[in-house]
């Protein structure tokens, strides 16, 4: 090694060490640690629910803890109304589909699901639910196209929407407990 490649070796060596020392003593902070309670709890829940999509509620705890209980709640309540809305149009469409027509041809099915996003785009405008509009879409096409096979899809968007609302519950109560000791 020539004596530059030496010396730049030697810089990034100090460099990396003097970084890594200022991130090295973990400090783990109020929400940190809320946040891993409420994950924890909602698994425990859904434990208890014999529920398999724990990870809905872990998901919505993970989002809805914030720094204030006040940004926990506007975001609680932006989730909450995303899912049921999401939830609701997805399970329609699974209705129509086992009870009126299923498209059998995979991506003109796929097609049609990407089309119908338009609509419950729209509709979240025009409830000024714009913020959760990409979750309505997100949780419509969790059930449409994960779920839609499914023995009882429409058992699934239900335990989908209940799980986020166990999420929710337990961030908001999480978040409105005082943590003296952790700030």
């Amino acid at each position: 090694m020539n004596s530059i490649g030496k010396w730049t070796a030697i810089f990034w060596q100090n460099t990396l060490s003097k970084a890594y020392m200022k991130i090295s003593p973990l400090k783990v902070g109020g929400r940190t640690i809320k946040t891993v309670i409420a994950v924890f709890l909602c698994f425990l829940v859904n434990t208890v629910r014999n529920s398999n999509t724990a990870f809905y509620a872990a998901i919505a705890a993970i989002l809805c803890i914030q720094r204030t209980p006040k940004d926990s709640l506007r975001e609680a309540m932006n989730r909450e109304i995303a899912t049921i809305i999401g939830g609701v149009w997805g399970m329609a469409v699974l209705l129509i589909e086992k009870n009126i027509y299923l498209i059998s041809c995979e991506v003109l099915r796929y097609l049609c699901l990407s089309i119908l996003l338009i609509p419950l785009i729209n509709f979240s405008v025009l409830i000024k639910q714009e913020k959760g509009t990409f979750l309505m879409c997100v949780v419509f096409l969790c059930i449409t196209v994960t779920h839609g096979t499914d023995e009882s899809p429409l058992t699934f968007g239900l335990n989908r929407i209940a799980d986020t609302t166990v999420g929710i519950m337990i961030a908001l109560l999480i978040n409105q407990t005082p943590t003296p000791l952790l700030h």
